[in-house]
């Protein structure tokens, strides 16, 4: 089920959290006892002390931060606070190949004992049963008194909770990153509208430079938030009726961002052979200068830092006359991104302690390494924080509406592999807004179901 009512609760919150997390906070230590669920409620399990407890751990490993976290901090710091625990690494990939990793073992029955996973995976998981309640072990050892928003750790409407997460989803989200060098030596100013991002597309791409690096392959960019983008740049509402079934696809703002994205497709603002372009090489087209643009989520912002000093951001640019770039924002997050263990693990205790001590390890990157804040109160206090990633918080911050990416919180598997399918095809250039929507408006019709 899709929390909704979690959802926007997020959305109403998250704008007087978000000032209390920029500063990272120095919390005094939780109490770590329970506070509504008895020891005895909790499922115990058997252990011999002197052998070690073996679990597997399915860990993404095609993307540089899932990387860092698992060798720097999961790794790193799992002998100290878990020296009777052996784990196994089963390395996944990324993408399409993560995914169907995790559909395989789905598939069979036989999960790893704790994953890393997304929202539309996680529920597949849910609902064929193989995903442990947390609930009991989050309220036993206090974890869910660490968090700046209790939401992230509250039970779905049938009571149970299914994943950890350290709570910094809730501050990603998506930009159109520029090299300013580029952009003065070729005297085009940073846009403002959709028509100035048009001719600046067309500028650099006469000048032999790709204006705009997405990742094309399997629709990936559009499906994630450019189509969400494209729509907000003229009415956020029609963004917010989407996330709460008050509209469809066939609505008029959703088909002028359809066509806003297939504009961008016909005056070349993309790579050639876009619809093959993965994560790395997009953003390695950018950093290495071949691309002036690059629509990517905020959580690549060291990277980018680190590997393009010129590196900058503008809202993305509004398409409507009156409409504040500035004034809305999506953001990542979802109630079932994050650390899932399985209900069939034969140390059910210790795969929930090892998710949350995931999750926590997650906190800790974010915190220590891109000075960024999560709701998971880590008591690291951020300071030293890029005045690039600053100018992003306090944008954030200032947007009166913030509206959570519909492909991680609102798209179900069937909606999530069609919208990819018809994503790609409206990357050709060659594919009308009409026929995406006939194609996408009944696979709407079950997404709530």
């Amino acid at each position: 089920m899709i929390k909704l009512v979690k959802l926007m609760s997020i959305v109403l919150s998250l704008t007087m959290l978000i000032s209390l997390a920029a500063c990272g906070g120095s919390s005094k230590e939780t109490d770590t006892k329970a506070s509504d669920t008895k020891a005895s409620d909790t499922p115990k399990e058997s252990s011999n002390s002197t052998e070690k407890v073996k679990l597997k751990f399915l860990s993404l490993s095609a993307d540089e931060n899932r990387n860092n976290i698992r060798e720097k901090y999961i790794k790193a710091n799992l002998e100290k606070e878990f020296p009777n625990v052996e784990i196994e690494y089963d390395l996944g990939g990324g993408g399409q190949d993560y995914a169907n990793k995790l559909k395989a073992y789905n598939a069979s029955g036989d999960m790893p004992d704790v994953w890393f996973s997304e929202q539309n995976l996680s529920s597949v998981v849910v609902e064929a049963g193989n995903a442990l309640d947390l609930l009991p072990y989050v309220q036993q050892t206090g974890f869910d008194k660490k968090f700046k928003m209790p939401d992230i750790v509250a039970p779905d409407k049938n009571g149970k909770l299914y994943c950890v997460q350290p709570g910094a989803d809730q501050y990603f989200t998506p930009r159109l990153w520029y090299h300013k060098d580029v952009f003065t030596k070729n005297n085009i100013q940073p846009p403002k509208t959709f028509d100035e991002l048009v001719k600046a597309c067309e500028t650099l791409k006469a000048k032999g430079i790709i204006p705009i690096s997405i990742v094309g392959k399997d629709g990936w960019t559009p499906n994630l938030h450019m189509l969400q983008t494209m729509i907000m740049a003229e009415d956020p509402q029609v963004a917010l009726d989407l996330v709460n079934n008050k509209t469809d696809f066939s609505n008029p703002v959703v088909k002028n961002a359809l066509g806003r994205i297939q504009k961008l497709v016909q005056v070349g603002a993309f790579a050639p052979g876009v619809t093959n372009i993965d994560y790395g090489p997009a953003v390695e087209m950018y950093t290495s200068g071949k691309a002036a643009m690059l629509a990517m989520f905020t959580w690549e912002t060291g990277n980018l830092e680190k590997s393009s000093p010129d590196t900058d951001f503008v809202p993305w640019p509004s398409a409507k006359d009156g409409v504040d770039p500035n004034g809305a924002i999506q953001y990542w997050g979802a109630p079932l991104s994050g650390y899932l263990a399985s209900a069939k693990s034969k140390s059910p205790e210790m795969a929930a302690k090892f998710a949350m001590y995931c999750a926590t390890q997650d906190a800790l990157y974010y915190n220590t390494e891109q000075k960024a804040p999560t709701m998971l109160d880590t008591g690291v206090k951020i300071e030293g924080i890029s005045p690039l990633l600053q100018k992003n918080l306090d944008q954030f911050n200032s947007a009166k509406i913030k509206i959570p990416s519909l492909w991680s919180a609102i798209f179900n598997t069937q909606m999530s592999a069609e919208i990819a399918t018809q994503n790609s095809k409206l990357l050709t250039g060659k594919y009308s807004p009409d026929d995406y929507i006939k194609a996408m408006n009944p696979v709407w019709a079950d997404n709530f179901k």
